[in-house]
């Protein structure tokens, strides 16, 4: 379908807005979408989720824990787990909690027949953590509930969740919680689902308000730690060091990711003994700085991370110490071969020998991710082992690479459309993107590490870049909207700060659209006033325009269509000044629907020509498409449904060519259904709506279901 923004093709478009899906109703001020409890149920095509990571293969100890977290279960009717939030599988850094949460949830997943939902809320890391909102979202989206349903507002999206989730059973892993506030909207309100939360702090606040039961997780028993080493290094050669074996049991403080990396090592090394490597780390510990703190497990795992990095050959350690320079904790082969100057097979060779002794670790196809100790870990190797100018440069060539090929995806996103004027040089591997749907995934994979570069204040041509290509989100659901307007607020904020007018002034447009999609009008009118001042300072006619087309939209969301129409009718000269066509017919369609709304429907037939015409110049077929169907509307208007039916005909005939335009030819439909019902043929009006109908179901349910009502009511009176 076509699931872009509807400014450009629908009432408001403005210029540097995008090719749009569907012609509504006006919202009214402070009007919010409601939640249809009945369209939030679990389509029956879609597979149960489960989410849940690999557990790791060679789990080893945590027999009380596990049991613990059986009996949390089993705590209500045998067949029907009782409403429960274990806050915490609470403990240090390293001392396995996710891998303990994944490897139980693994095993009593079979017990949640409605599914397994799984978050990482970065609650600790480099990121910022992930907000409830946003992760609400996203399980709604896998629950069954399609993207256009879901609400914006925090309030109306835990109602849904809790909706979705009543009489169901499933299971939902929390992992990496930072707060309780993070987690508390995320907490089912009804028997049956049981949520397991992981968090270094014990999240008191749960522990008090929801009745809360507590896991804590301590270092390894020593006969913990000697299982990990015999799944690790083998029984042979543990029984073979037994004394060596306790003695790095003991200097890794029995924190199990420093075990699992030392012995991974010592594994790797048939010839190097266990009592070598002991020396080795214990010899590390006077060399330690100040990030230690002598005598505990974090003096233990930062000797383990010396140890291990400085066996490291120089070009997997450079490349180490360039992915912490990373402001994400997960990234693909090509941003690391970016930040380390080096090419995607040299890359993928390094990073795979990282992996293999586990300072990243695998997160898809070719994708990684750094633990969050590891990550701070490489920053601070970074910083003591690389001068200033080297480490300036990477992250900028990081940065520049991420910006250059958003870039390149926004244009193959949005073809035809205004982008920053700044040339950004290449910064490391091309990625190859062949059209639009994978420029669009690209994005999507990449969001968090997009506006990760955004908070890190690059280079301000990078941030102007960033920040416009962030657009992408308005084509995600409502809930996306608020990430895309934090990313343009980034932008503008560095493009005054390098006192770059013209790419505030750019940038204010886009920011204004989005204030004007959340209902924040007044703050959209103020972007789009100072950008209509820039535009006057430095005499920018296509600047100027848009600030006055976003003006005009704001007036039309309002239903203030005398002044929206003001607003367009200024706009048009400096439309067509800005020439190329596209401009002048946006603000000719939003003419034309103002009109209609107000009842002149010649003038609206008027403007709908003007606008058919040159959307045909600039080889625009899905905005001919919808000029047609302007024409058609402002033709029922007039009562001529003859007219009005043969324009809707071309409308429908032309979108039926045009792969991903189902939406738009369900308005078609619905519109030709109007006037063939006016002129006597209701058969055919009943199988326009019909079709309308197919098309909607797995779009739009609530529109579907009022179409078929419509269809039902003109069959029977056949």
């Amino acid at each position: 379908m076509v699931d872009e923004p509807t400014h450009e093709y629908g009432p408001n478009s403005v210029t540097n807005q995008l090719p749009g899906t569907v012609t509504g109703p006006v919202v009214q001020a402070g009007t919010i979408r409601q939640v249809v409890l009945s369209t939030a149920v679990r389509r029956q095509d879609l597979p149960v989720p489960r989410q849940l990571p690999p557990a790791v293969r060679d789990f080893a100890g945590r027999e009380d824990q596990l049991a613990r977290l059986d009996d949390l279960l089993l705590a209500g009717d045998e067949n029907r787990p009782a409403a429960m939030v274990i806050s915490a599988l609470d403990g240090t850094a390293g001392v396995g909690k996710t891998a303990l949460a994944v490897q139980w949830a693994h095993r009593v997943e079979h017990r949640f027949a409605d599914g397994t939902l799984f978050a990482d809320l970065r609650g600790y890391g480099p990121s910022a953590p992930l907000r409830p909102d946003l992760v609400l979202a996203s399980f709604l989206h896998v629950l069954g509930v399609d993207e256009d349903r879901i609400p914006a507002e925090p309030d109306l999206q835990i109602s849904m969740y809790r909706s979705v989730l009543a009489g169901r059973r499933v299971l939902i892993l929390l992992d990496n919680a930072g707060t309780a506030e993070q987690v508390r909207p995320l907490l089912p309100g009804s028997p049956g689902c049981v949520v397991l939360v992981t968090s270094r702090a014990s999240l008191t606040g749960l522990l008090v308000a929801e009745a809360a039961s507590q896991v804590t997780l301590d270092l390894f028993t020593p006969a913990e730690a000697r299982v990990l080493l015999r799944r690790i290094l083998g029984a042979t050669r543990v029984a073979a060091e037994p004394d060596a074996v306790a003695d790095l049991v003991e200097v890794c403080a029995r924190l199990p990711l420093a075990l699992r990396i030392a012995a991974t090592r010592i594994a790797t090394r048939r010839h190097t003994s266990v009592a070598e490597v002991v020396a080795d780390i214990a010899g590390g510990r006077d060399r330690l700085d100040v990030l230690s703190s002598s005598g505990d497990e974090r003096s233990a795992v930062r000797s383990v991370f010396d140890w291990s990095y400085t066996r490291l050959a120089d070009e997997h350690a450079g490349l180490f110490r360039r992915l912490g320079l990373h402001p994400g904790a997960e990234f693909g082969v090509p941003a690391a071969a970016a930040v380390a100057g080096v090419d995607e097979a040299k890359a993928y060779r390094l990073l795979e020998a990282l992996a293999d002794v586990h300072l990243i670790e695998p997160a898809g196809r070719r994708r990684y991710r750094f633990h969050d100790l590891l990550h701070a870990y490489a920053a601070h190797r970074a910083e003591q082992d690389d001068d200033p100018d080297s480490r300036r440069e990477a992250t900028s060539r990081l940065f520049r690479w991420y910006a250059r090929i958003a870039q390149a995806a926004d244009r193959l996103v949005f073809p035809g459309l205004e982008y920053p004027d700044i040339a950004l040089p290449p910064a490391g591997p091309e990625v190859p993107l062949a059209d639009r749907a994978q420029a669009f995934a690209w994005l999507n994979t990449e969001q968090a590490n997009l506006l990760a570069v955004l908070r890190s204040a690059p280079e301000y041509r990078t941030a102007v870049v960033l920040a416009a290509a962030a657009r992408f989100l308005r084509r995600r659901e409502r809930t996306q909207w608020s990430v895309r307007l934090e990313a343009e607020t980034l932008g503008i904020e560095a493009a005054r700060a390098a006192e770059d007018r013209a790419g505030e002034a750019f940038l204010l447009g886009f920011r204004g659209d989005t204030l004007a999609d959340l209902g924040r009008w007044d703050e959209a009118e103020a972007d789009f006033r100072r950008q209509l001042a820039l535009a006057r300072d430095f005499d920018d006619a296509v600047r100027h325009e848009v600030a006055l087309a976003g003006l005009g939209q704001i007036r039309l969301l309002q239903q203030r269509y005398a002044e929206a129409r003001d607003f367009y009718r200024q706009a048009l000269p400096l439309a067509r000044q800005a020439g190329g066509g596209r401009p002048e017919a946006v603000v000719e369609c939003n003419l034309s629907q103002i009109s209609v709304r107000l009842g002149e429907f010649e003038q609206a037939r008027e403007h709908a020509e003007r606008e058919l015409v040159l959307r045909r110049e600039t080889a625009d077929r899905v905005g001919e498409a919808y000029a047609l169907r302007d024409l058609a509307v402002a033709m029922q208007g007039l009562e001529d449904h003859d007219t009005a039916i043969e324009y809707a005909g071309q409308a429908i005939a032309l979108y039926r060519s045009l792969a991903g335009t189902e939406t738009l030819l369900a308005d078609a439909l619905e519109t030709a259904a109007t006037s063939l019902e006016r002129t006597g043929d209701v058969p055919q009006a009943a199988e326009c709506l019909a079709e309308a109908c197919a098309l909607l179901d797995d779009l739009d349910e609530e529109r579907a279901a009022t179409l078929r009502a419509r269809a039902r009511d003109l069959t029977t009176r056949e």
